[in-house]
């Protein structure tokens, strides 16, 4: 699977402007009492002109995809209707969790893309802040895995 036009486009827009904000969206499945699962839906980047970014995964979590219009509480309205009380979704400001905090304040340099011939591919991407990058990966069982990212 690849990116889209239009979701490459928001990364291009999205690079040269500064960190403000990291809010993490959990998907928390609590159908087996006994094993809750809770797992990483959304990742939203708050730029500093207070535009936005939303990497998240795709239905079936097998790719990433780009967005600009994710509506939360539609999400928690749907998900409800859906499933009761057994599937929630909850916002964390992780702004200043250890993974993030170190990068809140930098601008986006780039976003790395793995190529296959001309198309770019949407099973991870690498935000790079200049002297710090993270990366954030997929996860058919796990949603979105966000890492820190070392050049070797």
């Amino acid at each position: 699977m690849h990116f889209t036009d239009h979701q490459l486009k928001l990364l291009t827009a999205a690079e040269g402007k500064t960190l403000k904000k990291v809010i993490v969206y959990f998907w928390v499945n609590r159908f087996n009492p006994d094993a809750h699962v809770d797992l990483i839906d959304n990742v939203e980047l708050v730029f500093t002109d207070d535009s936005t970014l939303v990497i998240t995964c795709d239905e079936a979590a097998a790719a990433i995809n780009v967005i600009d219009d994710f509506n939360f509480e539609a999400e928690k309205v749907q998900l409800k209707q859906e499933f009761g009380d057994k599937i929630k979704m909850i916002s964390i400001d992780a702004s200043t969790t250890k993974m993030w905090a170190d990068v809140i304040g930098q601008t986006i340099e780039a976003f790395e893309l793995s190529r296959e011939d001309e198309q770019f591919l949407n099973d991870a991407l690498i935000i790079n802040f200049g002297s710090e990058k993270r990366s954030i990966g997929i996860s058919p069982n796990d949603g979105l895995i966000i890492d820190y990212w070392e050049d070797i």
